[in-house]
């Protein structure tokens, strides 16, 4: 890991400071944007209550985080604000159906001593089912607002872990005091992964495989002892407090689902396969590989939750000189590249109901990545179900979320067009009520190629928006670091190095992805014997950037500045 000397005392300089402030923080609200009202009218919209439904020049009306009212000529309260919606459009707000959305990570559990590697401690080997996300909330974390801007409302967020991490819950993506107040439904399902402790049992698949059993017969055998100490405990032997065959209790009795995250597709057959054996309620999600078992999916009626996370597409190397080896390979990319980004056609083709996860994927991608689907045949009808009235049945939450209608609550996403169409952009979200605003941008219209497209390809660093030098300009409470950004442009995509002023070696940047004027990108730095993972994203305007760089250093989150100017003329 590479370091940076000063930032990194900046960073230990960062917590003290987040320790001694977040207290006072929590009781004020210094942006002095605290609602006025609970009550509005959103009235000239087009309302998409349901996909497939809509009402042109409605009125939406929300009062005391709920949805009183839609339709046209509705009574509007007196005390409502009232807001003209005239050419916008309003959606339920999008849920989630899985992601570490509002967790933060915990310490990694160091290797114990003299450790006895065929059963190693439960939470070195990550079988703590018995924990919940509840522990892991972070009501300040910025992926909260981050996927609430991308249009999400509700998130089933799951733990950081090992094999049986915890219990997930069902977040409402708002601002609060305190992590009550975004607690839609605790505990919801149990999450688990294929993923085994570092030397030590069990460590890989089919030791998962076996412990997943030994650990459910077990939790079995508990729950029958204890069931009947209850109903008579003459006699019998007291039970064990074994807190992790209870945690294993609702999942037995079916009032609690597994959710397993599951990507490639041999995973989700293991998965399928516990399930038969065991016979616990299953959901899938984070799948990435469905498209060779959709009979399978069919027969079993699994809820299942695909990955937003999409891999970029091959590009086309146009050397008129390639080899016949390298023209198979390319059509081999671009076969499975097709296979993977149509699978949700395929799915919606075959009449499996799905959800979507955004599990590793960035907010300003979700969009992106759904647009791309429905290019290669997903309709916008399902893409809307499987972001609102799909992942409601799935998660338990038709009754009061998933679509616009009285009753409900008032999660609304109002767009400036209708979503799925380039020019579309969140104007407002609604969460429980609650209103936030974002700024809409005018998009400038693009030029046309020129018909000379094989220079413009191949055209200088000049003519890129971002492959080139930067000069940077990090701010922190410490003061001002300063270096370079070099970024390159290959094969459509970008990679990029970090260098300091101060002589310390280069770090390379991770995920650099440019987009309709915004640059992301992130990188990982020592800070003081703790990883600080930093994420930065801003928008480039010519030869200018500025961005916030989100750093994670010990369970805290916080923003920064970074500034840069391209060099050159």
């Amino acid at each position: 890991m590479k370091s940076f000397r000063m930032l990194r005392l900046h960073f230990v300089l960062l917590l003290s400071f987040i320790a001694l402030h977040s207290t006072a923080l929590a009781q004020s609200d210094p942006s002095g944007k605290s609602a006025v009202t609970r009550t509005y009218a959103i009235k000239n919209a087009t309302v998409i209550s349901k996909p497939g439904s809509e009402m042109k020049d409605a009125t939406v009306v929300i009062k005391n985080g709920l949805i009183v009212n839609v339709g046209k000529n509705v009574s509007i309260p007196d005390d409502a604000e009232v807001i003209d919606a005239s050419g916008l459009y309003v959606y339920a707000a999008f849920i989630d159906g899985m992601a570490n959305t509002g967790a933060k990570r915990p310490e990694s559990i160091p290797r114990p001593q003299n450790i006895f590697t065929p059963d190693p401690p439960n939470d070195y080997a990550g079988i703590t089912p018995e924990n919940s996300i509840i522990s892991q909330i972070d009501i300040k974390s910025s992926s909260l607002s981050s996927m609430r801007k991308a249009g999400f409302g509700i998130s089933h967020s799951v733990p950081y872990g090992r094999m049986l991490p915890g219990s997930s819950s069902l977040i409402l993506l708002n601002d609060a005091d305190h992590m009550d107040e975004i607690v839609l439904s605790k505990d919801v399902s149990l999450y688990a992964q294929f993923v085994g402790a570092p030397g030590a049992y069990p460590g890989n698949i089919l030791g998962i495989m076996a412990k997943w059993r030994n650990l459910y017969r077990n939790a079995v055998n508990h729950k029958n002892h204890t069931e009947l100490y209850a109903q008579n405990p003459s006699g019998l032997p007291r039970p064990v407090n074994d807190r992790v065959s209870m945690a294993f209790h609702p999942v037995i009795g079916k009032s609690k689902s597994v959710m397993f995250d599951v990507d490639d597709m041999l995973d989700v057959r293991r998965a399928m396969r516990l399930q038969k054996d065991l016979g616990f309620n299953l959901m899938i999600a984070g799948v990435k590989q469905a498209w060779d078992m959709i009979d399978e999916l069919k027969a079993s009626n699994t809820p299942i939750f695909l990955s937003l996370d999409l891999p970029d597409e091959p590009k086309e190397n146009k050397d008129d000189d390639k080899s016949d080896e390298v023209k198979a390979l390319e059509e081999k990319r671009l076969e499975a590249y097709k296979l993977y980004v149509s699978q949700a056609a395929e799915l919606q083709k075959a009449g499996i109901k799905f959800g979507f996860s955004t599990k590793g994927t960035r907010g300003n991608k979700v969009k992106a990545n759904v647009m791309t689907m429905i290019e290669n045949g997903l309709s916008e009808a399902d893409a809307l179900a499987a972001l609102t009235t799909n992942a409601a049945s799935m998660l338990g939450l038709d009754k009061v979320a998933g679509t616009v209608e009285n009753g409900k609550i008032a999660n609304l996403l109002v767009s400036t067009a209708p979503y799925f169409t380039k020019k579309s952009q969140i104007k407002m979200m609604f969460i429980d009520g609650d209103r936030h605003d974002y700024e809409v941008k005018e998009k400038k219209a693009k030029k046309e190629k020129s018909t000379d497209s094989k220079a413009s390809e191949t055209a200088s660093t000049s003519n890129d928006p971002v492959a080139g030098d930067w000069s940077y300009a990090f701010i922190t409470p410490g003061g001002e670091e300063n270096g370079k950004l070099t970024f390159t442009k290959e094969n459509g995509k970008y990679t990029g190095v970090m260098t300091f002023e101060d002589g310390t070696p280069d770090t390379d940047l991770k995920n650099v992805n440019y987009r309709e004027g915004e640059l992301a990108f992130d990188f990982e730095i020592d800070g003081g014997g703790q990883a600080v993972q930093v994420v930065v994203v801003g928008n480039v305007d010519g030869k200018n950037f500025e961005g916030k760089a989100t750093a994670s250093v010990a369970g805290q989150s916080f923003e920064l500045e970074l500034t840069a100017v391209k060099d050159g003329k």
